[in-house]
């Protein structure tokens, strides 16, 4: 039994899920607002963390092409390009569009990339609503589209994130073109093939866990072979073209991916497997406490995901779980409960295998769009249970009401939108402490734009200054125009052994002790870029240079000298934790060190 046809057919003429033409049309009208405003809002967003990397990258992947493989930094980047020597491994399809987009766009370089990082989340958006048309009609569309937009979270991501935005459009994409393939067997042509197998040769060539893709292509059979009767295929039927799609998608990947090129049958699961077991660490604020990233607990995941996104799509999700146990079974549960499995179960294998995984859930993002629209389900299912007019009015106006609330904090905050967190945690404010904030450094630029625009005209243009910053990476980015500044990365903890002149400190990496005492907002203090009227990213002036003097002296073994240069720090800074812990631990009242002084902070975070 062929049912494509009658699926498209009925979804046309929004008769099969009882819809009148106007959710259609709130659908699209829904869809070039959101790309209208995302694209408007872009412009307004700072470099993230991984862009700089990323940007490089995909030049250097573009001169592997140009060059006919001469150039081969694409296979392993000089370590002043790849902090973490690990940017081989992905496939660098985005960024290799938006170094070609670049060379004939009109804007910035990095405004360009937060235009198609934007339009990027907006076609996630859409083909979460395709996937919702497809089972339920254009209302559930609709309020996937906006639980997706309203998502902080989500959105924060979508204007500056080159790795996972880009992940989670091909993932999703990959999964609505291949629902719609297997739903049109063994009837499909040729031109059936192109969209899911590029799909997924883009999904494995963003992020190679794309190759997750091929494997589920089997659940979605057997899920069909158990709650679709109707519909079932023969394993004749559909062994050959599923293999003609993960084979053509996985060397296809390889097409434009330098190291994957290389090897194509054996790079790509190289590349998983090192992905896999990433090696690095990075401190995570938790709970109140810094853990090393290899050390968060299982619950990390799970939790962030519950406190940082919003109450109406969290609330979505809880009712699709109550109310489908009493659904009917029909032609489109095999799919529902396909793209439940594709949502949560690697979630959850990632929990299980204790992958190393920070920043909150952005490593995950690629299950957003199907978390999206399972909520978007389950308000629908909510709406469907309800006869009267009167309540499902009063209902209606509960589903507004729940977006006003994320609207109103992504208005208030743009473009922070990404440190909110929901009232489960007392929201943003009270998570400051507790939790991770602007991990992607986009607070930077405000820093940034103040610097240039109000404290850069004070100073002559023969003088070179210093800039110390433990964002030096972003911050260069910034000040590459103006030669008398010189960006030297400075971690905080570091400060006082380390000449700058002026300092614009993230609170990235800043210890939690530090932060919940705000015994990091020193002496000399010019602006902060703030959220809720605490702060993201402090631009200071170095008050004196006797620390320095101080710690210079202490290298020397002159110690005892140190002491008065030390003591005259602390009574210009007295919030100075570096210098007031020496001094405290080092040194007897009468200024003698108490044992062998050592540079504090060497090698802490």
């Amino acid at each position: 039994m062929k049912l494509e046809g009658t699926v498209s057919k009925d979804i046309r003429h929004n008769s099969v899920f009882g819809e009148s033409a106007r959710w259609k049309h709130l659908f699209i009208g829904s869809i070039i607002l959101v790309f209208s405003v995302m694209t408007l809002m872009s412009f307004w967003y700072g470099i993230s963390g991984d862009e700089v990397d990323m940007n490089n990258y995909g030049k250097a992947i573009l001169e592997y092409y140009t060059s006919f493989g001469a150039e081969r930094n694409a296979l392993g980047m000089p370590k002043n390009l790849d902090r973490d020597g690990v940017l081989h491994f992905y496939g660098g399809f985005f960024d290799l569009l938006a170094v070609l987009v670049n060379k004939v766009s009109p804007f910035e370089t990095y405004t360009t990339r937060h235009i198609l990082n934007a339009w990027v989340g907006v076609l996630g958006i859409w083909y979460t609503g395709k996937i919702c048309i497809r089972f339920s009609g254009y209302r559930t569309a609709t309020l996937a589209a906006w639980l997706m937009f309203l998502a902080p979270f989500f959105l924060g991501h979508a204007m500056n994130n080159p790795k996972d935005i880009p992940f989670a459009t091909a993932y999703i994409a990959g999964i609505y073109y291949f629902i719609r393939f297997y739903d049109r067997l063994p009837g499909v042509k040729w031109k059936d093939y192109i969209a899911p197998v590029m799909a997924l040769a883009i999904a494995i060539d963003i992020r190679v866990a794309g190759i997750l893709l091929i494997p589920f292509m089997g659940v979605y059979y057997v899920l069909n072979q158990v709650f679709h009767p109707a519909g079932r295929k023969g394993l004749k039927q559909v062994v050959l073209p599923l293999m003609a799609i993960a084979v053509c998608g996985y060397f296809g990947a390889s097409l434009l991916w330098p190291y994957a090129l290389q090897n194509p049958l054996l790079h790509p699961l190289k590349a998983l497997s090192e992905l896999s077991n990433f090696k690095v660490s990075i401190d995570q604020m938790y709970n109140g406490h810094r853990i090393p990233s290899p050390e968060l607990p299982a619950s990390y995941l799970l939790k962030n995901f519950i406190i940082t996104n919003t109450y109406i799509l969290l609330a979505g999700i809880l009712l699709f779980f109550a109310l489908m146990p009493f659904r009917k079974r029909n032609r489109y549960t095999a799919g529902v409960l396909f793209l439940i499995f594709v949502t949560f179960f690697p979630l959850f294998y990632i929990i299980y295998k204790h992958s190393n995984v920070y920043h909150a859930w952005r490593h995950v993002l690629f299950i957003f769009p199907g978390a999206a629209a399972l909520s978007a389900l389950g308000l629908g299912y909510l709406m469907d249970l309800i006869k009267a007019k009167k309540v499902r009015v009063f209902v209606s106006m509960l589903i507004i009401a729940g977006f006003l609330e994320p609207a109103y904090f992504i208005i208030k905050t743009f473009p922070d939108t990404i440190t909110y967190y929901n009232g489960m945690v007392g929201g943003t404010k009270a998570a400051y402490y507790n939790y991770e904030m602007d991990y992607y450094y986009n607070s930077v630029r405000e820093a940034a734009d103040w610097f240039i625009k109000n404290e850069l005209p004070k100073i002559p243009k023969t003088d070179t200054v210093i800039v110390g910053s433990n964002a030096e990476h972003i911050l260069s980015v910034y000040f590459k125009d103006y030669p008398n500044l010189s960006v030297e990365y400075v971690r905080f903890h570091e400060r006082s052994m380390r000449k700058w002149d002026y300092g614009i400190f993230h609170r990235a990496l800043i210890r939690e002790k530090v932060l919940q005492s705000q015994s990091w907002m020193i002496d000399g203090k010019l602006y902060a870029a703030t959220i809720e009227g605490l702060p993201l990213c402090v631009v200071f002036k170095r008050v004196s240079y006797k620390d320095i003097q101080a710690f210079e002296l202490v290298r020397q073994g002159k110690a005892e000298q140190a002491y008065p240069y030390f003591q005259e720090y602390r009574n210009i800074d007295p919030m100075n934790e570096i210098v007031d812990t020496v001094l405290s631990s080092f040194y007897t009242p009468a200024g003698q060190p108490q044992k062998e002084l050592r540079l504090y902070g060497k090698g802490q975070q």
